[in-house]
C-alpha cells in the first residue's frame, strides 16, 4: 500500500530548482568555514540527491538508532494517531508500558556511499533506510555521466580511499545544511526528501517506465511508485489526443474497373491532383 506521506506532493524539487540549489550550495561553500566537510561536499550532495533519488541517509549514512512503533491496526504505525503516546523532546513515548501494540526496533548503523560503492558503469550501491537485518543489503542506483565525472574528480582531488565516504557529512549535518540552503534560496517547503520526489517526477515526465523507476527508488510496492504518474500530465495529454483526434476527412479508394487509386472526400469528390494523375499517366 502506498504510504500516506507520499500522497502530498504539492511541492518538490524541479530541475530548475536543482540548478538554483546547486549554485547556492557552491556559494555557501565559498562563504563558510569548512570543518569536517570537504570542498565540494555540499554541492555534490545536492547533485547526488537529485540525480539518484536516494534518501539522504542512504547518501551520507546514519548512526545506530532505536525506533519505537505503535502496531495498533487502526493507527497504521503512526504514533501520533494513538492517544497513549506523548511528545517528549524530538520523539514520542508510549505512556502505557504494558501496551501489547508497543514495539521497538534497532536501525543498524551504516556508512553511506563509499568510494568502492561506485562502479565504472555508473552504478552506485546504496543502503536502505530501515536496515533491520544483521547484515547490510544494498540496492543499486544509476547516475548520469556528468555526476559520475564530478564524483571521480572529487575522489581524486581529496585523495579518497576505497572505504572513505564520498560525502564527509553525517545525516544531521546534511539536514542542517539543507535548512540553511532553504533560507538562502527562499524555499520554505524544501527538505531532503523533496529531492527524491523531484527525481521521481522528472524521470516520469521524461519517459522512464515505472519498473525502472521502482528499482531506482527501491520501492517494494509498484503502487507506491505509480503515485508519481499523476505528474506526467503532458504525456497523458499526448496519448489522449492520439486516441481521440478527429478522423481524416478523406479515405483512399481504388476504382474496380481501371485500378487507379483515389483519395475520396467525405462529400465523395475526388481530389484534383488525382484527376490529373488519371489524365496524364
Amino acid at each position: 500500500m502506498a504510504k500516506e506521506a507520499m500522497k502530498n506532493l504539492s511541492a518538490y524539487v524541479t530541475y530548475e530548482d536543482f540548478l538554483k540549489l546547486e549554485k547556492a550550495a557552491k556559494e555557501y561553500e565559498e562563504s563558510t568555514v569548512l570543518k569536517k566537510a570537504k570542498a565540494g561536499d555540499y554541492s555534490l550532495l545536492i547533485r547526488i540527491l537529485f540525480f539518484t533519488g536516494a534518501r539522504i541517509a542512504e547518501v551520507v549514512g546514519n548512526p545506530r538508532r532505536v525506533f519505537t512503533q505503535c502496531l495498533f491496526p487502526a493507527n497504521n504505525k503512526r504514533k501520533g494517531n494513538c492517544p497513549k503516546w506523548s511528545k517528549v523532546r524530538d520523539d514520542s513515548v508510549c505512556i502505557d508500558a504494558d501496551c501489547k501494540y508497543f514495539t521497538t526496533y534497532v536501525q543498524k548503523e551504516h556508512h553511506g556511499i563509499r568510494v568502492k560503492d561506485i562502479t565504472k558503469d555508473r552504478l552506485i550501491a546504496v543502503y536502505g533506510k530501515n536496515v533491520k537485518s544483521t547484515e547490510l543489503k544494498a540496492r543499486t542506483v544509476i547516475i548520469d555521466s556528468k555526476t559520475f565525472e564530478l564524483i571521480q574528480e572529487h575522489i581524486k582531488k581529496h585523495g579518497l580511499k576505497a572505504n572513505d565516504k564520498i560525502i564527509n557529512l553525517n545525516e544531521n549535518g546534511a539536514k542542517i545544511f539543507i535548512e540553511k540552503l532553504r533560507e538562502r534560496v527562499d524555499m520554505p517547503w524544501l527538505s531532503a526528501h523533496k529531492f527524491r520526489h523531484g527525481h521521481s517526477i522528472f524521470c516520469i515526465q521524461n519517459g522512464m517506465d515505472l519498473r525502472t523507476l521502482q528499482q531506482q527508488l527501491g520501492h517494494a510496492d509498484l503502487g507506491t511508485t505509480a503515485i508519481y504518474l499523476q505528474f506526467a500530465v503532458d504525456d497523458r495529454r499526448k496519448v489522449y489526443d492520439k486516441v481521440f483526434t478527429s478522423k481524416p476527412n478523406q479515405v483512399k479508394v481504388q476504382c474496380p474497373s481501371c485500378g487507379f487509386s483515389f483519395r475520396l472526400k467525405k462529400n465523395r469528390d475526388i481530389e484534383f491532383e488525382d484527376k490529373l494523375k488519371t489524365i496524364f499517366d
